[in-house]
């Protein structure tokens, strides 16, 4: 049999383990399979997508985790296109407000922001030109070394960073809040400041939301020989003679050629086998700081506000702020997302979920007088240990390696800062990484 030269011959494929069934590891997953190479998924969870995983809400399949689309996140539209899903994408000019001292005012535009007389002319000139500014950064080096509340104070002044930032980071990050690096904020400014059109802020929504290019995705790896295993965490790994092995609660012991790990670094240090690996490597993921979330979501018959987000600074409430989903996706009854980030050992994480709902449904009374306790259809409450990794400067160097021995490698959603973590983010990452790991194996 004669080939062209494009034609690939595989003989004595390596066998591939994927660890966590998050965007990152399908992405890893698809890149892989395209490529020639079936690898195995070992999801902990009873369902794939990770933050982005739905669930049924009593007749509405929603993700427990929000998530929306930037005008920017050309990974995730180059998978949907590859998925035939390209059509399903809805665009919307969402609006943004800032509920403080029980006043709820308009925010994000420039005509808003002006208007804003809580903090000086000055603070509300030197805020509109730090988000042009921020747009202007190619080179964000120099940021990972300056604390955000530091570089956010020199630009708005004491006043204004109280009013505008401080209780976000507070309530994001607690005691990690004046450590957090500057490009982690710089990023996010600048993402959703390319989401705008003539000043206005455009975000996109999948129709039918995650659980569609999640479905359809888990589809195409299945045609392509990916093994998908769900309910199966992993529960120790070791190396011995070359081969990488996987202990899971499901499957028993099993060898590999290549594991690649997606799943929260922390995770990482909990399974390695420290038989094999150093009590170093081992406290240097199990070091890898997150702060757990809180998301309680609420169906009501009308909806909060008209906004898309609003920004919380009440005293009264450690809510950052507010997501009504129904004001980007139009979903009826109206979805509203409030999370509580907090570590878990403050006392107010223990609570049980009853109590959060509590604190969310006062929290939008406040907002909107005219909402009524009565106007609550039905609740849900959920909890994620690793919600939202902690950035620090110098955040690169704190990392541990991607690749700790040889054909093992461990990403998590830290590593691709200073970007937060994100769907399109993910998918980008994910699909290099595989094509880095394959080259690396072969040599």
């Amino acid at each position: 049999m004669r080939y062209s030269k494009k034609t690939k011959i595989n003989i004595n494929k390596p066998k591939i383990a994927v660890i966590g069934g998050g965007p990152m590891g399908l992405a890893v997953s698809y890149q892989l399979a395209k490529d020639g190479f079936k690898p195995v998924i070992f999801e902990a969870d009873d369902r794939l997508g990770g933050m982005a995983a739905s669930f049924n809400f009593n007749g509405i399949d929603i993700e427990r985790y929000y998530h929306f689309h930037c005008l920017s996140d050309k990974s995730f539209f180059k998978l949907l296109r590859e998925l035939n899903l390209d059509n399903q994408m809805k665009w919307k000019r969402t609006k943004m407000g800032f509920f403080f001292e029980g006043y709820l005012y308009e925010w994000g535009s420039p005509k808003s922001v002006l208007q804003f007389n809580k903090i000086s002319i000055i603070s509300r000139l030197r805020y509109l030109l730090h988000a042009l500014w921020c747009l202007s950064i190619r080179r964000w080096d120099h940021l990972d070394k300056i604390p955000a509340s530091e570089w956010l104070k020199k630009w708005l002044g004491k006043n204004g960073f109280k009013v505008l930032w401080s209780r976000l980071l507070e309530y994001k990050f607690y005691k990690y809040q004046d450590e957090i690096s500057a490009a982690w904020i710089w990023s996010r400014i600048k993402r959703l400041g390319l989401s705008r059109k003539k000043f206005k802020e455009t975000l996109g929504v999948l129709n039918g939301g995650s659980n569609i290019w999640i479905s359809k995705l888990a589809e195409r790896l299945e045609e392509l020989g990916v093994k998908i295993l769900l309910s199966n965490p992993v529960e120790r790994i070791s190396i011995q003679n070359s081969k990488i092995k996987i202990y899971a609660a499901g499957k028993g012991k099993e060898e590999f050629d290549i594991v690649i790990s997606t799943v929260p670094l922390p995770i990482v240090g909990r399974i390695l086998d420290p038989n094999t690996f150093s009590l170093k490597m081992i406290n240097n993921y199990l070091n890898q700081i997150s702060i757990p979330c809180v998301c309680v979501i609420l169906k009501t018959k009308k909806k909060i506000t008209n906004n898309f987000w609003t920004n919380i600074n009440d005293k009264r409430f450690m809510i950052p702020g507010i997501i009504e989903f129904s004001n980007l996706s139009d979903i009826e009854p109206f979805i509203t997302y409030v999370p509580f980030y907090m570590p878990k050992e403050r006392p107010e994480y223990s609570r049980p979920d009853e109590a959060f709902i509590s604190d969310s449904l006062n929290c939008l009374l406040a907002i909107n007088k005219d909402f009524d306790k009565n106007d609550i259809i039905d609740t849900y409450c959920s909890r994620y240990e690793f919600a939202q990794p902690i950035s620090k400067t110098n955040h690169m160097k704190r990392l541990p390696s991607i690749n700790p021995s040889k054909n093992f490698w461990t990403v998590d959603t830290s590593i691709y800062y200073p970007e937060d973590r994100g769907i399109s983010e993910s998918i980008d990452y994910g699909r290099n990484l595989a094509k880095k790991v394959i080259k690396n194996f072969e040599g």
